[in-house]
């Protein structure tokens, strides 16, 4: 996370498909439109989120972008419960995303991984293998960084 609130892209990889969509490594991605944000944002209290989203605002980057609070905060809820972030076309049309938290032995979430394409829809069978893959692989990095269940 930056302080100015964005949420930070330290790496990422291409896949072998035709069509690539890539975010500038260092860039700083929006809080309340894209996955890796809304990952971030559900590991803090509704209060924090609330006065976090005040300050830096909510920009609508697509019609599809949350642009309230109570919005953002019903996600945050399912995020929480699920164990993963979906962006479906709210900082890009057409992109869809999946984020899961990667922890440390503390158990506090330090990265999220991540995939990012032009899916379907976040209700295909494409999307939701991807999501599992996702889940499995930040299990992974988490466990390989000392985080145990």
């Amino acid at each position: 996370y930056l302080g100015s609130g964005h949420i930070l892209n330290l790496d990422q990889f291409a896949g072998r498909s035709g069509v690539q969509v890539l975010s500038e490594v260092g860039a700083g991605l929006p809080l309340h439109a894209t996955a890796q944000g809304k990952l971030y944002l559900s590991t803090l209290k509704d209060g924090d989120v609330c006065a976090l989203l005040r300050a830096r605002g909510m920009v609508p980057f697509t019609p599809h972008t949350l642009t309230t609070q109570e919005a953002v905060l019903e996600q945050l809820a399912q995020i929480r419960a699920s164990g993963f972030a979906v962006e479906n076309g709210e900082y890009k049309i057409g992109l869809r995303a999946v984020c899961a938290s990667v922890l440390d032995r503390e158990q506090r979430p330090c990265y999220a991984v991540g995939v990012v394409g032009l899916f379907r829809h976040i209700n295909s069978r494409e999307f939701e293998e991807a999501t599992e893959a996702v889940v499995i692989t930040a299990q992974h990095i988490s466990a390989a960084l000392g985080y145990r269940a």
